[in-house]
């Protein structure tokens, strides 16, 4: 076990390496990044079927019957001609839900920012203000959901350089 930890600490620059040369091409192309993304995940799910297939036809020639390998094959092949024409909308589902659940806790805030005034002398606008604020997130966030996927996806890219340059300058000396 502590070999394979020795290991790792040793190759931990060029997983440092890796995540800044992934995070910036997030950073630089996420739509690029998001599109190439798709077709591997097809690519990796033909290149799947394709030895299911051959052992499907294979026992159907050995014992007369198909099997499971051919219906898992087939499930693969449908699958990856179905990823790049069903990933967008339900990628794009996620923020929009998201922004239909901010913007009923913004108006709820809002309204109940008088009722859970707990004092006198202290004002309820950063309530409010906070509610307006989740409101309008979440109105974008539905408005156009897609683009806020890119930017989470952007967001996600720069943390990975951020991951990376500490990964390259707090790794353990060997």
């Amino acid at each position: 076990m502590q070999t394979m930890f020795d290991r790792l600490q040793r190759w931990s620059w060029l997983r440092g390496l890796l995540m800044i040369l992934i995070g910036a091409w997030i950073l630089i192309a996420p739509r690029q990044v998001y599109r190439s993304f798709i077709w591997i995940v097809a690519a990796v799910l033909i290149i799947a079927a394709i030895p299911k297939l051959i052992n499907g036809f294979s026992a159907r020639k050995a014992s007369g019957t198909y099997g499971t390998s051919l219906f898992t094959g087939g499930f693969y092949l449908l699958l990856a001609l179905m990823v790049p024409v069903i990933v967008r909308p339900l990628m794009s589902l996620g923020p929009l839900l998201l922004g239909i659940v901010l913007m009923i806790y913004g108006v709820n805030k809002i309204l109940s920012a008088r009722n859970r005034q707990q004092f006198v002398n202290v004002s309820v606008w950063p309530t409010v203000i906070y509610g307006v604020v989740l409101l309008i997130m979440g109105f974008i966030m539905a408005l156009n959901p897609f683009r806020t996927v890119m930017m989470v996806f952007s967001f996600f890219g720069g943390l990975l350089v951020v991951m990376g340059i500490l990964q390259l300058f707090t790794r353990p000396r060997a």
